[in-house]
């Protein structure tokens, strides 16, 4: 009997049956780049209870231990039927000529077919999207206006407050649309007036910023698959029909590295992955590595083409980077 046989029998009774707890939504990881996510965790942490963390998968007990072990090798090299990946690097195409004084420290995260730019400062957040798809404001507007960013029509969404803001703190997008039509918005959580972000957005014209050197590498991936997300610590493949037609990682398996584990909502299948304790639950892969780390792969049940045997082949070709 295959992993996928035994999974599915022991799992279709938990299937078919409603549940208090949701499965994990991978749109809340990264619908506007880490940065979402850990505004989010913020504004939990002081008591925001209709802020929603992301619910993670965990192990029972004989997972929670830590073991200094080094990890394994990877032994899944590349086949005839799975192939080598060979994505170019993520890259912002746009780079800022004026950046606010403060505006902290910046990544570079992929959408789907977008670029995501972000500056982060204690709760305060810069960032701009270039694309083919049209970003989400993220905040409900209290006014709208139009102006212009290097000739082009601008539509602008204000908000003196948003969830998590801090004392002085407003919300300011803007959104236009370039001759090659590509959409980019900027927007901005934080103590920055609209003339400042409108200075930013402006800014934006030649030249490019990478992005860091990603979290994980990924020895080998099924047919078709590419990337679809890439974040600090967070990485999403996915059939490469799926990437153009959404910013939100869908049809494909996202994975994470974790220091924390939360108690088990339903028990899971135990296995192994290049020798190291697993767990399997209804949408998560949760591998023990060692000193206090857990690497979690999480997808989307109804919607992705791969079996539970190709998750667990997908997780033995992943090597996460010191």
């Amino acid at each position: 009997m295959t992993l996928e046989e035994d999974l599915r029998t022991t799992l279709q009774d938990r299937a078919a049956r409603p549940s208090a707890h949701p499965d994990p939504d991978l749109w809340e990881n990264v619908a506007a780049g880490v940065w979402r996510r850990r505004r989010r965790q913020r504004a939990a942490a002081i008591g925001s209870a209709a802020l929603a963390l992301i619910a993670v998968a965990v192990v029972p007990p004989l997972l929670t231990r830590s073991s200094a072990a080094p990890i394994p090798a990877v032994s899944v090299p590349p086949t005839a039927d799975w192939e080598a990946p060979d994505w170019p690097p993520v890259v912002f195409p746009m780079r800022p000529s004026w950046v606010p004084p403060g505006a902290g420290t910046r990544s570079v995260s992929l959408l789907g077919p977008n670029t995501h730019l972000s500056y982060e400062r204690e709760g305060s957040v810069l960032s701009a999207e270039v694309g083919p798809l049209v970003g989400s404001w993220e905040v409900e507007a209290e006014g709208t206006h139009t102006s212009t960013v290097n000739g082009r029509p601008a539509e602008v969404h204000v908000s003196s407050t948003y969830d998590g803001a801090g004392p002085g703190d407003e919300f300011v997008g803007v959104r236009w649309r370039l001759p090659d039509g590509r959409w980019v918005q900027v927007l901005s959580m934080g103590p920055r007036s609209e003339p400042d972000v409108l200075r930013f957005a402006r800014g934006l014209t030649g030249g490019s910023i990478p992005g860091a050197r990603p979290s994980f590498d990924f020895v080998a991936v099924p047919p078709g698959f590419t990337l679809q997300h890439e974040s600090e610590g967070y990485t999403c493949v996915a059939p490469a029909a799926t990437v153009p037609r959404d910013r939100n990682p869908s049809g494909g398996v996202c994975v994470q590295l974790l220091s924390e584990l939360e108690p088990p909502v339903e028990p899971g299948m135990a296995t192994t992955v290049n020798g190291r304790p697993a767990e399997f639950h209804s949408t998560t892969l949760t591998i023990e590595l060692g000193r206090s780390r857990w690497l979690e792969l999480a997808w989307d049940q109804d919607v992705t083409p791969l079996s539970s045997d190709e998750i667990v082949r997908l997780a033995a070709g992943i090597t996460v980077r010191p």
